[in-house]
Order: C-alpha cells, then structure tokens, then sequence
C-alpha cells in the first residue's frame, strides 16, 4: 500500500509538500525525506504524532530514545503501517523541537499497488518552506521597538542625579 501524506504549515498558508511512501517504511524514512527535500539539519531533534480528528497529540515517534523508557517509539524502528492505514488520519510533525513548531499531515491518497518507482518520494513541493529554526533573533528583529536609551523623560531615572552621600554598597542583610 502507497500512501500520500500531505503537509502544510501553519506559518507559511502559501506551503505544501506531498510525500509518497510505502506502508512498509519507517518514520526514519519519511523524516529523512522531508529533512532533505527542504534542505533542514539532519542533526536536529523532530519527532512524529500520531493526531486526533481536533489535531491533538497522540503517540509519539521520537527521531532518537532519549531515555530508558522502553515504550518510546523511534523513527528507525517503527513502520508506517503501525499507525496509519486509511485517508484521512491526521500525523504532526515537530521539525524544530524545542520551539514545538510542526507541520499538520495526513493521508490524501491510497494505492493499493506496488510502487512503480523508488519511495518515498515527493510528489508536489510548492509555497514557502519555513524556516527550520525559529531564532530569538528572528522573533526580536520582527518587533516594532522604538527604544531611545539616550533620552531622558520626566519619569525617567538619571544616574546623574544620585545624591553626592548616595552609597551604593550597603552592608545591611535585609
């Protein structure tokens, strides 16, 4: 069986990528296809979600077992048949893990076919790829600030004015 998970982003409307793979293959494969086709670090953490109807978490397949938890999950060993087997179930995909920002998936199309070449592939890339990693810097440079540290308001607090007995080493423990 052959199935097309269609991924888009909640970041960039403009996004979408269709992969095809087999139901045989691992999230490992899937995960490196995604990672190459849109030219993110491999290094990075990313982990997959099996989701509700309402896109809420399910089962988790984790990129690597970060613990000694023997129910983890991980890409390398888990197939795509042991989640997934119709049109319509909803996958989440964690590409940059500590910002938790995701892909929304699912399964727009079944064959019930052997693949007539090699998978997975992709079918359809088009939009914006996001950014695979959101940076503090990249969220501060989209802020509107007006800071002017050399100006001086009424309310403001000016060193300058500090009284000439004013010490600032206080030897009081309260």
């Amino acid at each position: 069986m052959i199935y097309t998970f269609r991924f888009i982003s909640d970041e960039e409307d403009s996004f979408v990528i269709d992969v095809n793979i087999n139901h045989n293959q691992t999230f490992e494969q899937l995960h490196k296809v995604l990672q190459t086709t849109l030219n993110y670090d491999q290094n990075q953490l990313a982990s997959f979600f099996s989701a509700t109807e309402a896109w809420e978490k399910e089962q988790e397949i984790a990129l690597l077992d970060m613990g000694d938890d023997s129910s983890v999950l991980t890409m390398a060993n888990t197939k795509i048949e042991d989640f997934f087997s119709a049109k319509n179930e909803r996958i989440l995909y964690i590409f940059d893990y500590f910002n938790e920002r995701l892909f929304f998936g699912s399964i727009v199309r079944t064959i019930d076919a052997e693949p007539p070449i090699e998978l997975p592939s992709i079918s359809k890339i088009e939009g914006t790829i996001p950014e695979q990693i959101n940076t503090l810097t990249d969220s501060l440079d989209n802020l509107d600030l007006d800071l002017d540290l050399e100006d001086e308001d009424d309310d403001g607090f000016n060193f300058e004015e500090l009284p000439d007995d004013y010490d600032s080493f206080d030897p009081n423990d309260y």
